[in-house]
């Protein structure tokens, strides 16, 4: 749009000047075009009498000899050859004389050495051959296609009746259309045209190098004689086409184009001379509002930068700033103190009074820390619900420890906000700077790992940062980010632990379990990365790849004839969430083509309890299936047994810590028993985990606990180990299995 100011005298002229260049070039180009058609129409017209008169002249000929063999005293057999050399000598298209008898046989043919084989023969194989059965009394030439007589399909006849007083029959002439229309077309066709010779769609003879003007420029006319039409096209080539037109009209139109340009551009130059004049005008008007305006604009800008918003404190970007300015100067400011304080619970408030409330909260929570701060402290929101609050001159450590109490208790006291008495607490990290190296970014980082410590031991109360915290949380997140490589990188793999029948010593099933294989070979125990795998969400691709491995090796053990074989899979609670659960289980229990009922989900009576309501469907899900459902360590931190009674649940399995002591330790023998007693009398199956003395297998069997699964028989070993275990021993645990 730009270009439009101060240019309307330049548009104007550039449309008309368009117009004014189109209209003449298109009243040239008509002329011009005119002048190609009447070129085309006058070519047409001539090459159409040259064939013309070609194909007159021979039928001229055939009727002249007919009627001269019919006045002759001589046979036609005396005339025939001294006759049909002429005829051809003169007559180049004819290639070939032929006389029928009355019957329409054939008679003689000229040269005898071309289709001696036709001799005797019927002429057949053309229309013609009804005009000449019907032309008693005809004395003059019929045309047609030659039949059995031509060469090629386009080759045509003339025949014409002859009556001597002993001998009947017709005089016919074998004429090859293609050796007409070229000798006439090239003898007598302009320099620049081409043309085509069609009968019913088939073209019959071309005299053409470049068609890609024949559908746009043809002229047609229609060739017929003595019944049989033909269709003639012509048009130009393209350079004859520009030679006829001549060029002026392109000439008119780029001289049109130039001169509208130049008018135009002229006229464009002084217009934006006029506009941008009265623009610059205008511009210095605005622009000492403009300068103020950004100034506003970047103070304001330059506040909000390091400012909350909603509680007017300095942002973590601000503190950072400024505890970096602390830490370059020489000390007192070298001793200071950072505590991080996150409210505990406050997202409770907001779900339940919401944002308004919650924000309201947050000013309060700021005005009572500002009470409690030092003088020459900075309050700082590092979002959310977490403040910030840097002590530039402690006078002492003991000094901050005593702050960070006294902020506990008086964010733990009621706060009064609208209508509602609110309660919360707090959780604080503390730090000093010469812990972090006097590097800013280090200072907050070293105050959030000890807030995150202080929650971890139970919220309401504070931690001061040490070295060995930080150590800890950085293995940590090594042990986490090298988790996560293995997982992309598939180093984690499945080991199996045989279920036992205590009794027999055979194998009735197995229990898949993940374990992490390091680059170096050694094993890392699952206590160690399953809770990372649960806290970062890992546990599900983890416990999705056991599923499907330990799925396809229970497979292979029945096809091996262990076809009673089960197998037990852990079913995490960050995997209950998921909503689709049962329908990928299943999936991948019809992939590998097993038994649904020899499938086995675990769940620890912690997971199970844990939203019990929620997991309702997933379990009767499960049972519809035809899959069983255990809960595993059973016993260790519930006491309701009521979901016993009122879910689908199929099995217990006796938590290793009740086992480990048997029969010695009277309390572990009581809970056993009791555990025992409870299945049996709910028809529950019993597993008995943790099994490694032949004492304690004696002691479950005396109580009817008939399986179970320990080091006793053997501890979690790859599928190649159990295979061979099965197939040497026929399913039997022989000795104890290292």
């Amino acid at each position: 749009m730009m270009f439009l100011h101060g240019s309307r005298q330049a548009v104007i002229a550039a449309l008309v000047g368009l117009v004014i260049t189109v209209t003449a070039f298109s009243y040239l180009r008509y002329q011009e075009n005119q002048v190609v058609h009447d070129a085309l129409e006058a070519e047409t017209y001539n090459l159409q009498r040259d064939i013309r008169q070609s194909l007159v002249s021979h039928l001229f000929v055939a009727e002249l000899l007919a009627r001269e063999w019919e006045r002759s005293d001589l046979s036609i057999e005396e005339r025939w050859k001294e006759n049909a050399d002429i005829v051809t000598l003169y007559y180049q298209n004819v290639q070939g004389i032929t006389w029928l008898n009355d019957q329409l046989d054939i008679a003689l043919i000229y040269p005898q050495n071309e289709q001696p084989e036709l001799l005797g023969t019927s002429f057949a194989k053309t229309p013609l051959l009804e005009k000449l059965k019907a032309s008693e009394g005809n004395r003059h030439a019929m045309m047609g296609a030659a039949g059995n007589l031509g060469r090629i399909s386009s080759d045509i006849a003339i025949f014409v009746r002859v009556e001597q007083e002993q001998t009947h029959g017709f005089l016919g002439f074998v004429i090859s259309l293609q050796s007409l229309f070229n000798n006439v077309v090239r003898s007598n066709i302009s320099e620049g045209f081409q043309l085509s010779v069609r009968s019913d769609n088939d073209i019959l003879y071309q005299f053409a190098g470049d068609t890609s003007l024949r559908d746009e420029w043809s002229h047609f006319h229609s060739l017929q004689l003595v019944g049989n039409s033909w269709e003639l096209s012509v048009w130009p080539t393209a350079d004859h086409l520009e030679q006829l037109r001549g060029g002026i009209s392109v000439a008119a139109l780029i001289a049109g184009l130039l001169v509208t340009g130049m008018l135009t551009f002229v006229l464009y130059i002084l217009g934006q001379s006029r506009f941008k004049a009265q623009q610059l005008a205008d511009s210095n008007i605005e622009l000492y509002s403009e300068i103020d305006e950004r100034e506003r604009i970047e103070k304001q800008m330059a506040y909000l930068a390091e400012h909350d918003s909603l509680t007017g404190l300095v942002n973590r970007n601000a503190l950072k700033r400024i505890l970096g300015e602390w830490l370059e100067t020489e000390s007192p400011h070298k001793k200071a103190a950072l505590l991080f304080i996150d409210l505990d619970r406050f997202k409770e408030v907001n779900d339940a009074l919401g944002h308004t409330v919650g924000d309201e909260l947050l000013r309060r929570v700021a005005r009572r820390i500002t009470k409690l701060a030092p003088k020459g402290s900075v309050l700082a929101r590092a979002g959310g619900d977490e403040f910030l609050l840097a002590i530039a001159k402690p006078d002492s450590r003991e000094s901050i420890i005593k702050l960070s109490e006294q902020m506990l208790q008086a964010l733990d006291t009621h706060f009064f906000v609208d209508v509602y008495e609110l309660f919360i607490s707090a959780s604080i990290g503390v730090t000093f700077a010469d812990d972090a190296d006097f590097n800013a970014e280090y200072f907050i980082r070293n105050a959030d790992t000890a807030l995150y410590q202080a929650k971890e031991h139970g919220r309401n109360t504070y931690k001061v940062y040490d070295k060995a915290i930080h150590h800890d949380l950085s293995k940590k997140l090594e042990l986490v980010k090298r988790l996560r490589h293995a997982v992309s990188k598939q180093q984690l793999t499945v080991y199996y632990q045989p279920k036992v029948e205590l009794g027999s010593r055979r194998i009735s099933g197995l229990e898949a379990l993940v374990r992490w294989v390091d680059d170096d070979g050694s094993i890392i125990p699952p206590d160690e990365f399953i809770p990372l795998a649960e806290d970062t969400g890992l546990i599900i691709p983890i416990s999705e790849y056991v599923m499907e491995e330990a799925f396809l090796q229970l497979k292979q053990w029945h096809e091996l004839g262990f076809d009673e074989l089960s197998i037990a899979i852990n079913i995490s609670g960050k995997q209950l969430h998921l909503a689709d659960l049962v329908d990928d289980i299943m999936e991948r229990v019809n992939e590998a083509q097993i038994p649904p009922n020899k499938v086995e989900l675990e769940l620890t009576e912690q997971v199970f309890i844990e939203n019990i309501q929620s997991h309702t469907r997933f379990m009767h899900s499960v049972r519809e299936q035809g899959m069983s459902l255990a809960i595993d360590d059973f016993g260790v931190g519930y006491s309701s047994l009521s979901y016993l009674k009122n879910f689908p649940v199929t099995s217990l399995k006796i938590d290793r810590s009740f086992v480990r002591d048997l029969p010695h330790n009277e309390d572990d023998a009581t809970i056993t028993q009791t555990i025992i007693s409870l299945a049996r009398n709910l028809n529950l199956q019993l597993v008995a985990e943790g099994i490694e003395t032949e004492e304690q297998v004696e002691f479950l069997l005396q109580r009817e606990c008939s399986t179970g699964q320990g080091f006793l028989f053997s501890r979690p070993v790859p599928a190649r180990q159990i295979t061979e275990l099965l197939q040497q021993y026929n399913g039997l645990i022989p000795i104890q299995i290292a």
